[in-house]
């Protein structure tokens, strides 16, 4: 059906907004895919870099900052998952707030945020500075990641939707290379700068936080030249705003005037509505109103579902993908003082058994001496990255042959012999394989989730439903990084059985979940 023949037919009440989101993909559809969304996908790749380089640059920094910071194995872990603590109190409040305000204006804060907090960060001369500045960006981090996957969507048209969006989880498999090769090039260099006598102090891993914050300020300048997403101006009443933005996508990407835009009214009667003037209060009253729908059934038990999926998945992880720079240094270290290698958990466990006398020596003023990253745990921090990019990108290619659920549980399975198999295995180039491809496919699942998720629910609660999913998953990273150390403590094994038992229910619960035709359509939903 065509733009004409929607604006044509008889207008019916009932079906106003869902002939006016008609229309809008019908527009979306002649703007094309150009300039403007190369410059869209720009904003994204540095605003997820910024995102994940939040939680991530934590890991790389710990072994070489364990005695600048006087960190024990349970400070590393809480460090670790601080800014985890920061989304969970944010989350929800986040979401509420960019359903009735919009998408972009957090992003370009949230972003902004960021960077000054890394920057601060940089600056840190104590654990708890650290800690404080990592909860900061973790709230921050909230308002930007609860509107990313919204606004991308909202911007493109229905035949790159799903393209965009596994694109998107690429973004975040590139985020994990550029921190390593940040940190691999970074972290080496033998920098100490002290002035006022030693009361500022300046090593690598300082310069590594400072680095980091280019991606954040990157993203502010970009989402500031992009305007906001017509489907939310649409769903708020402001039609002429919607149809401006629409008309400037059209431009930029084809290079005629805006005023060739085919499209001249975005509702049924082809006339453009005035745009309604809405208090700040009854703004907020009318999506508290809304926001009851999604606790009603049937979008409270899908809510709990994917909830609950990603609070299993983020646990499993969250705790993997970070814990793993500082297990890799474990592994490299135990080579090098043993002269050769022996099977993972032994080095673990005699790690942990070492770790305490180190610490005592150290509050004894004795000199204390960090096991120290060498090129192999960058070199696999890069296996890593690139094991997720893969994984993603052979998903993309399988999902439309065996569907979302199929490859779910498939992935799933294959995640969970990855982490079964670990316990055994000896060889550094395997163990760092084998982790690897056991983040990557946990990826890979909860990207496919995020698929369904993410069209499964209406525009006006689709930003606070997603971040409800998020806050639930952020308490599953924060419990996966605080009990990984515990779990350690008491034995290698637990951790890691941990993992691959996680994995097999998060597979059960899949058939649960809702399919998404090629349509865009929800089908099969139990």
């Amino acid at each position: 059906m065509d733009l004409k023949s929607i604006q044509d037919q008889p207008k019916d009440e009932s079906n106003d907004t869902r002939d006016q989101m008609q229309i809008l993909e019908e527009a979306l559809t002649l703007c094309k895919f150009g300039r403007f969304h190369l410059r869209l996908l720009a904003a994204t790749l540095c605003s997820a870099v910024s995102l994940m380089l939040v939680t991530t640059t934590t890991s790389y920094i710990l072994p070489i900052a364990e005695c600048d910071l006087n960190m024990n194995i349970m400070h590393k872990g809480l460090l670790n998952g601080m800014p985890f603590f920061g989304q969970i109190g944010a989350s929800l409040f986040a979401g509420f707030l960019i359903d009735s305000f919009g998408r972009r204006i957090f992003l370009v804060g949230g972003n902004g945020i960021i960077f000054i907090c890394t920057i601060i960060e940089g600056s840190s001369q104590s654990y708890i500075m650290l800690l404080l500045t990592k909860l900061l960006e973790g709230i921050a981090l909230s308002l930007c990641f609860c509107a990313i996957s919204s606004y991308l969507t909202e911007l493109c048209h229905l035949q790159v939707r799903d393209r965009l969006l596994i694109l998107y989880s690429g973004f975040i498999s590139v985020a994990l290379i550029i921190a390593a090769l940040s940190a691999w090039v970074i972290l080496p260099i033998e920098f100490n700068y002290s002035v006022l006598d030693g009361y500022f102090e300046l090593h690598s891993w300082n310069l590594y936080l400072y680095f980091s914050s280019i991606w954040s300020f990157f993203a502010v300048v970009i989402y500031w030249s992009l305007p906001e997403t017509p489907k939310y101006l649409l769903s708020h009443g402001r039609e002429k705003e919607a149809l401006e933005v629409l008309k400037g996508i059209y431009s930029e990407n084809s290079g005629n005037k805006k005023d060739t835009f085919p499209v001249k009214s975005l509702n049924t009667s082809g006339t453009i509505k005035q745009t309604k003037e809405i208090s700040l209060k009854k703004q907020i009253v009318t999506s508290l109103f809304e926001a009851k729908e999604l606790f009603r059934k049937p979008l409270i038990f899908k809510l709990i579902l994917f909830s609950f999926v990603t609070f299993s998945g983020l646990i499993v992880f969250t705790s993997l993908r970070l814990w793993y720079p500082q297990l890799s240094t474990i592994v490299e270290n135990y080579g090098i003082d043993n002269g050769g290698s022996a099977r993972f958990c032994v080095m673990i466990n005699q790690y942990m058994q070492t770790l305490n006398p180190a610490i005592t020596n150290a509050t004894e003023s004795l000199e204390c001496i960090p096991k120290l990253s060498g090129s192999e745990t960058y070199m696999n921090g890069l296996i890593l990255g690139f094991t997720a990019l893969i994984s993603v990108g052979i998903s993309a290619l399988l999902v439309d042959y065996f569907g979302q659920k199929v490859l779910m549980f498939a992935v799933l399975i294959l995640s969970s012999i990855c982490s079964t198999v670990l316990y055994w295995t000896n060889a550094p180039l395997q163990i760092a394989i084998l982790i690897s491809c056991s983040c990557a496919l946990l990826q890979a699942a909860l990207c496919l989730q995020q698929n369904i998720f993410v069209r499964f629910f209406p525009t006006n609660l689709r930003a606070l439903a997603v971040s409800i999913i998020i806050m639930i998953g952020r308490v599953g990273s924060l419990t996966g990084n605080i009990i990984f150390p515990i779990l350690l403590n008491v034995g290698c094994m637990a951790p890691f059985i941990l993992s691959a038992v996680i994995p097999l229910g998060i597979a059960i619960l899949v058939y649960f979940l809702p399919n998404v035709s090629k349509d865009n359509k929800i089908t099969g939903d139990k």
